[in-house]
């Protein structure tokens, strides 16, 4: 083989090296370098044949190259190093290379041999893991919780020194290969070790465990401990590792702590057991009191003598309040009050929280004043009475704290929190405009016993239990009691509920609400109230105003929605009684009319339905349009009587009314009884039809709801035959021309009518009627033909019935 193929043969070789290879002239002329160093430096041939290192790299490093180059060839001796350089991107990086001569013939050096390549990644890897050595020994070293690290077999592989202390030892490395069972007594070591094998054969760790530690020769301690499994790179379970915090004082403290509190609490409960005992022993003389100084004062006395019982009476009362209040208190700290789950209407327990307060801030000139969201709904469950309570305590410091302005009670549903498994979240807050409550007091005035400041108690009395009770009261709810207050600007109290919504209540009457008294009028010993009546139905307008009548108020009537607005414009009323469907504007428009025009004034009229439909949509409509609740036709003298409560509010204080005159204004009820049969046997109870019409009418049923007894039922029979025969003259003449919406509110009122004297049959076909023209199928003249044919004949059928029954005796 020539020198050429040798010379080829080398360069090959060199060339197929996946290191980077140069050699250099004695005199550091680069004679030779393969493609591995040129692509790792990025240059080429011509770039480097013949240049010395000076020539390629800055002094300070080809000054180093040349030294160690010259030491090679000095001794004839390889070298080996790791050193940094700069790579042909510019940045620095890791080599190990290998410097060996390059000999002639003779031995004789005549040049430098560089092998080398890239380790940087290997270099970096070994930094990274001495810098995370570096890392784990200063945490094992300084951390004051113990840290370990044990093998599959339970033994201490690594401890940090605050654990090897913990153990006795002063070197950590005495720890090492030991178990727990060279430590702790045979318990601890024991559960100690069924932990880690769970851990081991699960890979489920222990999270924060607190575990009592048994010891050979010191007191039990305690720690809080978290056990993981230990994994190589592969994931494969090696052993486990833990850390634990000593919490052997904690728990001293706590076990204290619990002690201290049990006591506390014992204590607090003889003492509230006390004060609910004294507070029943001492009610019992003290309602004794209160009864005996009510009767004397309805006895005869002189002028000193009346002064006299009318301060028994107010510190009776005043110390009674007080009684109350402690008992309340007392039943909350012994944890013996409980509260309802009842449905219940949570406007109408605002409404009388503030009755009961109208008049003491009446005689101061504040307004009371309470505004809804029409989006809270009508019905929750709860426990109204102690709701109730918590506002009459609120609205009462507001009222006894306020000397100027008035008091704003607001009802609002949270609208950030969406209704969520039948329940809602509402706000209740009262606002004053009185003397406030200074900043670094506010959070003091919750608690019991305390006003905000001592002079507060000369001037405005109290205990200061009223807030704390109310407090206490909205925390069993649910919710918390808070306050914004700004001195001189005045106070707002308010919670948040989050509260059942209960099902719309059944306002269908039932057989069981039928009353035997119903001629006779109620003595509620209450103020008259003033009532507009809706009702375009005769016959309904006659019962309304006899019921009405019968529990000592007075009324005018409306017949239709759009007197109503005129007559409520024009006129002074406490309530409107509103019949969902009339002519010209029905009452769910007239409604929503009176509501707008009250908008921006402090007024709101309460508005009760009067329908004979008891859907649900129905009662959903009339809470849509502003209603306040919902009576069901026909209308039981006892439910009027109930709905009518809920909204009375006495508009002056003043002595029991003396009864209303028999026939009220306003209120066309026929010309007087008729001279019927059933005229001459007013007394009697006998109420008969012939076996041709028994079927028409459900006299029965109409004498029990009918107030005035057989002449009342007699009087709205004269009435009703006159308005049968006016509404079915104008339903035929609706059918005849196909007139869907006027035929419905005619059928509607017609069957209204009908229910009094219990007219079923008439009854239903008016409601199929009624029906048709709701679904607009009255222009098909086969189906009115079919309407009109029933319509006449029960219509006929029912007017004979009243016919006989008004027939003059032989």
């Amino acid at each position: 083989m020539n020198s050429f193929q040798t010379s080829a043969t080398y360069r090959a070789l060199a060339n197929s090296l996946p290191l980077s290879l140069l050699i250099k002239a004695r005199d550091g002329r680069r004679v030779f370098a393969n493609e591995a160093y040129l692509t790792w430096r990025g240059l080429q041939w011509d770039e480097v044949v013949g240049k010395t290192d000076r020539e390629l790299f800055p002094e300070s490093i080809a000054s180093q190259y040349i030294a160690d180059d010259q030491r090679v060839m000095e001794t004839g001796q390889s070298t080996h190093a790791v050193e940094q350089t700069r790579i042909a991107d510019g940045s620095l990086g890791w080599i190990e290379r290998v410097k060996s001569p390059v000999c002639d013939a003779h031995g004789k050096a005549i040049g430098i041999q560089v092998l080398f390549w890239d380790v940087t990644a290997r270099i970096v890897a070994e930094q990274t893991i001495k810098f995370e050595q570096s890392l784990l020994t200063t945490l094992l070293q300084s951390i004051p919780d113990s840290i370990y690290f044990k093998d599959t077999e339970s033994r201490f592989i690594r401890v940090s020194r605050a654990m090897a202390t913990k153990f006795g030892h002063a070197d950590v490395h005495t720890v090492h290969g030991r178990t727990d069972a060279d430590i702790f007594t045979p318990d601890h070591a024991k559960q100690a070790r069924d932990d880690e094998v769970h851990i081991i054969e699960t890979g489920q760790p222990l999270v924060d465990r607190i575990e009592r530690e048994t010891w050979h020769d010191r007191d039990d301690t305690w720690c809080l401990t978290t056990k993981m499994p230990l994994r190589d790179s592969d994931g494969k379970i090696i052993g486990t590792f833990g850390i634990s915090r000593d919490i052997t004082d904690l728990k001293k403290s706590e076990a204290a702590l619990k002690e201290a509190v049990r006591m506390a609490d014992a204590a607090n409960r003889a003492k509230s057991e006390f004060l609910a005992n004294m507070s029943h022993e001492i009610r019992t003389p003290m309602n004794a009191m209160v009864g005996m100084a009510d009767l004397l004062a309805q006895t005869e006395l002189d002028e000193t003598q009346r002064d006299y019982v009318d301060t028994i009476r107010r510190s009776s009362d005043s110390l009674l309040r007080l009684l109350n209040d402690i008992l309340d208190f007392s039943k909350i700290e012994a944890r013996r009050l409980e509260l309802e789950a009842v449905p219940f209407s949570l406007g109408y327990e605002v409404q009388a929280a503030l009755s009961t307060l109208r008049l003491q801030a009446s005689e101061k000139n504040l307004k009371l004043k309470f505004e809804q969201d029409e989006q809270v709904p009508s019905h929750f469950i709860g426990d109204p009475g102690r709701l109730r309570q918590v506002l009459v305590n609120l609205i009462g410091n507001a009222v006894k704290f306020t000397d100027v302005g008035g008091v704003t009670v607001k009802l609002h549903r949270q609208v950030d929190v969406d209704v969520q498994d039948g329940k809602c979240m509402i706000r209740l807050s009262v606002s004053d405009t009185g003397i406030g409550i200074p900043a670094d007091q506010q959070a003091a005035v919750l608690a019991p016993f305390t006003q905000a400041d001592a002079s507060m108690t000369r001037r405005f009395g109290g205990t200061g239990l009223g807030l704390s009770i109310s407090r206490q009261l909205v925390e069993l709810m649910g919710g918390s009691l808070q306050l914004h207050s700004e001195v001189g600007a005045g106070t707002t109290f308010f919670f948040d509920l989050e509260l059942p919504i209960a099902e719309v209540p059944d306002l269908i009457q039932r057989d069981g609400d039928r009353e035997d008294d119903l001629g006779e009028a109620a003595d509620i010993g209450l103020t008259p109230l003033r009532v507009l009546v809706a009702e375009d139905g005769i016959t309904n307008q006659h019962v309304i105003a006899g019921l009405l009548r019968s529990l000592g108020h007075e009324c005018s009537i409306a017949s239709d929605g759009r007197e109503t607005l005129v007559k409520w414009r024009n006129e002074q009323f406490d309530l409107i009684l509103m019949d969902m469907h009339m002519p010209v504007m029905d009452g769910l428009e007239a409604t929503e009319a009176i509501r707008q025009q009250e908008l921006g004034t402090e007024y709101r009229i309460p508005i009760i339905a009067l329908t004979a439909a008891a859907m649900a949509e129905d009662a959903k409509a009339c809470r849509a349009a502003g209603m306040d609740d919902y009576l069901t036709k026909p209308i039981h003298r006892r439910r009027l009587q109930q709905v009518l409560a809920k909204y009375y509010e006495p508009i002056r204080a003043r002595e029991k009314s003396p009864r209303i005159a028999a026939t009220p204004t306003n209120v066309p009820i026929g010309k007087g009884a008729p001279s019927g049969k059933g005229a001459s046997s007013d007394s009697s109870d006998d109420l008969a039809l012939s076996a041709v019409h028994a079927g028409c009418l459900d006299l029965d049923s109409a004498r029990s709801r009918i107030p005035g007894g057989v002449s009342g039922v007699m009087r709205l029979a004269t009435v009703f035959r006159g308005e049968c025969e006016s509404l079915v003259d104008q339903l035929m003449g609706n059918l005849r021309a196909g007139e869907n919406d006027t035929a419905r509110r005619n059928a509607h009122t017609l069957k209204g009518a009908c229910g009094l004297l219990g007219a079923k049959q008439l009854q239903l076909v008016a409601t199929e009627i009624e029906t048709a023209g709701r679904e607009e199928r009255l222009s098909d003249l086969d189906e009115a033909a079919r309407l009109s044919s029933s319509l006449q004949t029960e219509a006929g059928r029912v007017i004979a019935a009243i016919d006989e029954l008004l027939q003059p005796l032989a």
